[in-house]
């Protein structure tokens, strides 16, 4: 399904399909793991088995239907990806969260491990649920675009069709992504039930200032703010890493 394309039409926005999904993993080993600041902290960026298994987060996302892709209109090329995942309330406070279970029982690495379970202390800090007595949200969980193609505003598109797919997931699935879809490589991949709970919030965590902008200017709310300086991997804080002193948020809107 394709959702818009650029007032100067270099680039259309679609949801991934089989075909996108390698060109998107792509984007993700080489934009997201490599640049963005906690997968630098945690030192993802050093670790090519860490890197293997986030892809793996990301192909059991992608199987919810709601991610999006940015590609480029001259050449097919994926440019930029938003892996999205449908995140449910748990039922009780024993039951462990998505990411938390992901990471027992996928990550090997203790890198992507720490990233993973990053993302989950972030969550538990403030229980966006709760907050907004909901039961369902859809969370832009890997937003990331190739360095040779930012500065294109990507980002910010992706996220506000991210927005738009989650609003449209109340008349019904959007787009369908097989177990099938994800190809030889995830074909171990433990099958799964769609998750048919309809988002209620559209949440995230913003990790840079760029995101952070985003989110602003596509109408977030702050609910958490936490300097990098928390956070901490290997002996060394995230910012002794990255080089400067980030902060991170965790937003959400209701849609």
């Amino acid at each position: 399904m394709e959702w818009y394309t650029t007032e100067d039409g270099k680039y259309r926005i679609e949801c991934l399909t089989a075909t996108t999904f390698p060109g998107a993993l792509k984007v993700i080993r080489e934009g997201f793991c490599q640049d963005e600041s906690v997968s630098i902290g945690t030192e993802v960026n050093k670790n090519p088995i860490a890197t293997e298994e986030l892809l793996e987060l990301c192909a059991d996302a992608a199987r919810d239907g709601v991610s999006l892709v940015a590609l480029a209109t001259d050449t097919g090329e994926v440019a930029a990806v938003s892996f999205n995942k449908l995140q449910v309330a748990t039922s009780d406070s024993s039951e462990k969260p998505f990411f938390e279970i992901f990471a027992e029982e996928h990550c090997t690495q203790p890198s992507s491990r720490a990233l993973i379970q990053f993302m989950a202390d972030v969550d538990a800090r403030c229980n966006l649920f709760e907050k907004y007595g909901v039961g369902c949200s859809l969370e832009i969980m890997f937003l990331a675009t190739l360095a040779s193609h930012r500065k294109q505003k990507l980002g910010t598109i992706l996220c506000k069709y991210s927005i738009e797919l989650a609003k449209k997931l109340k008349e019904g699935p959007v787009a369908t992504f097989s177990h099938a879809d994800l190809g030889p490589i995830y074909a171990s991949m433990q099958d799964r039930k769609a998750i048919r709970q309809v988002p209620e919030i559209c949440q995230a965590i913003m990790t840079t200032i760029a995101t952070q902008r985003i989110g602003k200017n596509l109408g977030f709310t702050v609910h958490l703010r936490l300097p990098l300086t928390e956070f901490s991997y290997n002996g060394k804080t995230y910012p002794d890493r990255i080089g400067f002193d980030p902060h991170t948020e965790l937003v959400a809107q209701r849609i």
